[in-house]
């Protein structure tokens, strides 16, 4: 099923959000309580980055939207935001600052997590939201940990499948450093008190558990860290993927 044809399903209606650097794309799925105090984010995957081992593609919007499947999956009453990461799902003017850096070596680079930041306090202020929870899967995962390091307001972290390592990641798949982005295992000892769960599985070879292990150990919560086995990088991950946003409140 299309991406937003399964949001509409699902109650999710399209937002962009005009940032400094990029226009990004969202879904959003009003909150079912009276009470919209917080604000649970999803923050996609790298998408389609690469179409083979040495040529990026032109277009980065992911073939299986794994978040946006998270996001749809979610029960909750709270208000839900499916993001996508820069140049995802977005056409024409909106694609005039996408370069393919992007969603290569740039990934995870300052711009695109300070987009992300924007996108995700005018969401918070347009629903009413006072607290945030981030899941992220994939480098959306290490996306959603230095947001996590960079705001004020998150009460949860969530990844699942996680690049929580690049530096360990690219040495442990053979290919180049992300050299523009920022590695979420570096604000690890800024996110020692805040409640957070990391899903792997033990037959992701993308994305293996050795990746979000080392992150728990550097924010000494291993418990964190929770390996699962039978389920690709590719999911269905929302079968598994469960946590009480409640118990954090």
């Amino acid at each position: 099923m299309k991406a937003r044809a399964l949001a509409q399903q699902h109650g999710f209606t399209e937002r962009l959000f005009a940032t400094q650097s990029f226009v990004l794309f969202g879904l959003y799925r009003p909150g079912f309580s009276p009470h919209h105090g917080v604000l649970r984010v999803y923050i996609e995957g790298d998408g389609y980055a690469w179409e083979s081992r040495i040529r990026p593609a032109s277009d980065p919007t992911p073939l299986n939207p794994v978040a946006l499947r998270l996001a749809t999956a979610d029960l909750g009453t709270d208000p839900v935001l499916y993001l996508a990461r820069p140049c995802q799902y977005v056409q024409g003017e909106d694609r005039r600052y996408c370069s393919k850096r992007y969603w290569t070596s740039a990934r995870l680079g300052q711009e695109v997590i300070d987009s992300l930041d924007t996108a995700i306090s005018q969401a918070k202020t347009a629903c009413g939201a006072e607290k945030v929870v981030l899941v992220g899967f994939s480098g959306g995962g290490g996306a959603a940990a230095l947001l996590a390091a960079k705001r004020q307001d998150v009460i949860f972290l969530g990844t699942i499948a996680g690049n929580l390592d690049t530096e360990a990641w690219t040495q442990l798949q053979g290919v180049s450093p992300l050299a523009e982005s920022l590695n979420p295992i570096a604000v690890a000892s800024h996110l020692r008190h805040l409640p957070q769960q990391h899903l792997s599985s033990r037959v992701d070879t993308i994305m293996p558990p050795e990746i979000s292990a080392a992150f728990c150990r550097a924010t000494r919560q291993p418990k964190s860290c929770v390996v699962i086995s039978g389920v690709t990088h590719g999911g269905p991950w929302q079968k598994y993927w469960s946590y009480d946003y409640q118990l954090e409140r």
